[in-house]
């Protein structure tokens, strides 16, 4: 398996918070801003991030940084986990206090755990109204509280090709339903087309365009689900989503099929 995989742009909505009890986790890699925790209440799994691969029992946890790449595989028939994403507004506090610094990707003291356990439980079990942005935040810095007494940070890991690719990404997905191109892109962020070229393939694991056409065609397939409603018609919902014709889109769709680029 390789280090690569797809970015996740969903996840990384302003004030973005997932907090679910999940028995299935995405085998398919991925990253994106927002960090990940994953705390493995029953079963076991291999938890993947970057080059690492470790195997999780009950009672550990799984911590995935900003644009780490990370992916799991089941390993008991059964498992049950506490998946949480959080994005950048509920990292702040943190990101500003240990600057440079970030939790350890495996944390598998289970005695250690069980306070953290116990307040994810609680933090579930709150009221949907009640869960405001506030007491979502409060509850994100009581958790890395008491991760910070448990574990020792470690160094982030950033390189020049790392934050070129985050910054071509976040254009990209910005401004995806636009008449954008690499040549453009590289121009916006201040590098040459043939540097952004590579590292985008390297990183992302796909071409520049594969991944433009990725965007446009998940966006279209949300205005499709939504069509009844919006009463906007198929030609309306691909120019919309950045495509120049029919032709275009259709070309897209069938490219993604043939590559098992999932959509």
């Amino acid at each position: 398996m390789q280090d690569k995989g797809v970015y996740f742009s969903d996840a990384d909505l302003e004030r973005q918070i997932y907090l679910k009890e999940e028995i299935v986790l995405s085998d398919v890699g991925h990253f994106h801003d927002s960090v990940e925790f994953v705390f493995l209440l029953e079963g076991e799994i291999e938890a993947r991030r970057l080059g690492e691969v470790r195997r999780l029992h009950a009672g550990e946890i799984f911590f995935a940084d900003s644009f780490e790449y990370h992916c799991y595989k089941k390993c008991t028939p059964h498992i049950r986990t506490v998946v949480l994403v959080l994005s950048r507004e509920y990292t702040k506090v943190f990101a500003d206090s240990y600057r440079g610094r970030k939790f350890p990707a495996y944390m598998c003291d289970v005695a250690a755990n069980r306070d953290v356990f116990g307040m994810i439980r609680h933090w579930l079990t709150e009221e949907g109204e009640q869960k405001t942005y506030l007491c979502n935040l409060g509850y994100s810095n009581l958790l890395f509280s008491k991760l910070v007494r448990c574990y020792p940070l470690v160094a982030v890991e950033e390189g020049k090709d790392k934050r070129v690719t985050v910054k071509a990404l976040r254009y990209i997905n910005e401004h995806f339903a636009e008449d954008i191109s690499l040549v453009s892109v590289a121009k916006e962020i201040g590098y040459t087309k043939e540097y952004c070229s590579k590292i985008f393939h390297d990183i992302v694991g796909i071409r520049f365009r594969d991944y433009l056409n990725l965007l446009r065609l998940r966006n279209a397939k949300e205005y499709f689900a939504d069509q009844k409603r919006t009463g906007l018609t198929t030609l309306e919902i691909i120019y919309k989503c950045g495509f120049n014709s029919s032709a275009t889109f259709y070309r897209a769709q069938k490219a993604a099929k043939a590559k098992n680029i999932t959509f």
